[in-house]
């Protein structure tokens, strides 16, 4: 975890320390103490507070926005290993149980002993789990434990406090270790079936309750705040002193924002995350290019160019800067901005999906083959044909069904050449080698497992493989079910992404438009009424002081760069739902709903052009 890395900072601050949140640092194995946490927050806040002292001369906004920024930040920083991220790994936990009830419950229908089935998972397993393992069999090794009961008994609570399925479970499958034949399958179906129910109803729970979630966020990050965008040249008149353009961005353009992300993690993080594809862990996967970060820079800095010229020169006081305010082409220079930032990240987004495509439709495809690849090894090996005579089946099989281009063919044919050409042994060929070649983790894993059950026996590895494919297809329902009860939800985030965000920023920008024009035009005739009437001394009829109103080019500029960041937010929040912690398929959605800003640009030329041409000029003037 890269990210971690900030943590260091606190190592060398002394501070104090939180004793539930280490409790839940430890367990979830991450590689900070609480203390070292608090004093990298704190150091974090420390130097924004300077920065926004040191850099307050320029503008108010650096003020505001450092200031703020990094109390937001330090807020951040703590909660997110204290809170989503331990949520997260908490979850990772519940699944790796899950898949080690599945890899022991095989070695069980083989006809092993729990402790041997155990002894044996381990391997397999990562995190939290994968430690407590080794654990209970360090202690059986020195003798500090003499039964693998007693070695268990350590971690029941932890175990019943977190998921107690699994507890019942491992208790089935060492009844079901001291069982016949027939009754041991039957106790190892009820304990999958058991098991993954578990999860379905976790599943439902988790989908009910981020029904309400996802719609408290779009109203804390949607609703709200383009709505009170929508007042704020007619508050800018009564609270001059308040509402003010370098508090407005700093509200509309860091704190919502973060806030808004914030939520988001925090919501997605009880995602089940049985079946997501993680292309991260493929042998062929390589990170973006560091120049692809650079070209989106230097794209937002040039188109950015006319956008800072023109809110530098403005000054409502002069007639001629005024009117330019609600002109055509200051909209459209303003609106430059943001069209920067929109190529800069389809630009990337472009960059990462073409890039990674292939590798990923491999890995979806590898994985959602694998029943079918697990169905041809059952049926080569309870008809005691050996590893290497089914590699080149498997080949043909693909092949004749007119799946001469599907990645399981190169991977099975690649294993065969080596056979052939190397003196390597089926086995230390899919340890060593299939790792290299395969591009899903978890495929070349079960392969591995499959052909270590042929040491026992060609039956043996013929009823593992069976029993994984049950499994298998087993996630896969799982996972299908939680997609469809988050189904609506996915839909409403996408729909307020794509229509409803981009029309209510269009209103919220053409409506300061008007306000302003309105005000300027009524206090235009109440100037010429006052001339025509001869009062030159006394009171002056005047309605408002237009100069003290936020210019509503500003408006755009901060409601166009706020929907960028709520199109971002909200696209990795429904991506996480739907799919889970899948990077490619996240990217993937941001440029997708991308469409929003092209939504938003023409509502808002249409409509301010039919305002100024058709309402404007049709009624006031």
């Amino acid at each position: 975890m890269e990210w971690t890395r900030i943590y260091s900072i606190g190592k060398r601050i002394p501070c104090f320390h939180v004793k539930k949140a280490d409790e839940k640092l430890k367990f979830i194995l991450f590689p900070y103490t609480s203390k070292e946490i608090i004093s990298t927050c704190l150091a974090v806040l420390i130097a924004s507070m300077v920065l926004a002292f040191a850099l307050s001369f320029i503008t108010k906004f650096f003020l505001y926005a450092f200031f703020f920024l990094g109390i937001i930040a330090a807020i951040a920083l703590y909660i997110y290993p204290t809170s989503i991220h331990y949520t997260k790994q908490i979850i990772d936990y519940k699944e790796e149980m899950l898949r080690a009830i599945m890899k022991i419950s095989t070695y069980i229908s083989m006809n092993s002993s729990l402790e041997y089935a155990m002894i044996n998972t381990k391997d397999e397993l990562r995190g939290t789990l994968k430690l407590q393992f080794e654990d209970i069999f360090e202690k059986l090794r020195i003798k500090e434990k003499t039964t693998l009961g007693g070695a268990l008994e350590e971690y029941i609570g932890v175990w019943n406090e977190n998921n107690p399925e699994f507890v019942k479970a491992l208790k089935l499958l060492q009844t079901a270790s001291m069982s016949p034949s027939k009754e041991r399958g039957k106790i190892i179906e009820e304990v999958l079936e058991t098991i993954i129910l578990a999860y379905h109803e976790s599943g439902k729970r988790f989908a009910e309750k981020l029904a309400s979630q996802a719609k408290t966020l779009i109203a804390v990050g949607v609703l709200l705040p383009i709505i009170s965008l929508m007042i704020l040249p007619l508050l800018s008149i009564f609270m001059p002193h308040i509402v003010q353009p370098p508090v407005i961005a700093f509200v509309y353009n860091v704190f919502f924002p973060a806030t808004l992300l914030v939520m988001a993690l925090h919501f997605a993080s009880s995602r089940i995350q049985v079946n997501t594809i993680r292309i991260e862990d493929a042998p062929e996967y390589q990170k973006v290019p560091f120049w692809l970060y650079g070209a989106g820079a230097v794209i937002i800095g040039l188109f950015a160019i006319p956008t800072v010229m023109h809110l530098r020169t403005i000054n409502l006081s002069i007639l001629e800067t005024a009117a330019r305010e609600y002109a055509l082409q200051s909209v459209f220079v303003c609106w430059l901005i943001a069209l920067g930032i929109i190529l800069a990240i389809y630009l990337y987004a472009y960059y990462h999906t073409k890039m990674y495509k292939k590798l990923w439709q491999d890995v979806y495809d590898t994985e959602q083959d694998f029943p079918h690849l697990l169905q041809i090894f059952s049926t080569y090996l309870n008809l005691n044909r050996s590893l290497e005579s089914i590699l080149p089946d498997v080949v043909d099989d693909y092949e004749t069904h007119g799946f001469k281009d599907h990645p399981v063919v190169g991977i099975f044919r690649k294993l065969f050449q080596k056979l052939r050409t190397t003196k390597q042994s089926i086995k230390n060929l899919t340890s060593r080698v299939l790792p290299k070649i395969c591009p899903s983790k978890k495929v070349s894993n079960n392969i591995s497992q499959i052909v270590s059950f042929t040491d026992i026996s060609q039956a043996s590895a013929g009823r593992a493989a069976k029993m994984m494919r049950k499994q298998t297809l087993s996630i896969f329902q799982l996972d299908d079910y939680i997609k469809s009860l988050l189904a609506e939800t996915v839909s409403l985030i996408n729909i307020t992404v794509t229509m409803l965000a981009p029309l209510l920023s269009a209103a919220a920008v053409i409506m300061s438009l008007a306000i302003v024009m309105s005000l300027r035009f009524i206090t235009q005739q109440l100037e010429i009424i006052q001339n025509s009437l001869g009062v030159t001394q006394g009171t002056a009829l005047s309605l408002v002081d237009i100069t003290k109103i936020i210019p509503p080019t500003v408006i755009e500029v901060i409601v166009s760069i706020y929907l960028i960041q709520m199109m971002l937010v909200l696209s990795i929040f429904a991506s996480n739902i739907k799919i889970g912690n899948d990077k490619y398929q996240t990217i993937k959605s941001m440029k997708s709903n991308l469409m929003g800003f092209a939504i938003y640009t023409v509502i808002l030329f249409v409509g301010f052009i039919l305002f100024r041409n058709f309402v404007f000029q049709g009624v006031l003037a």
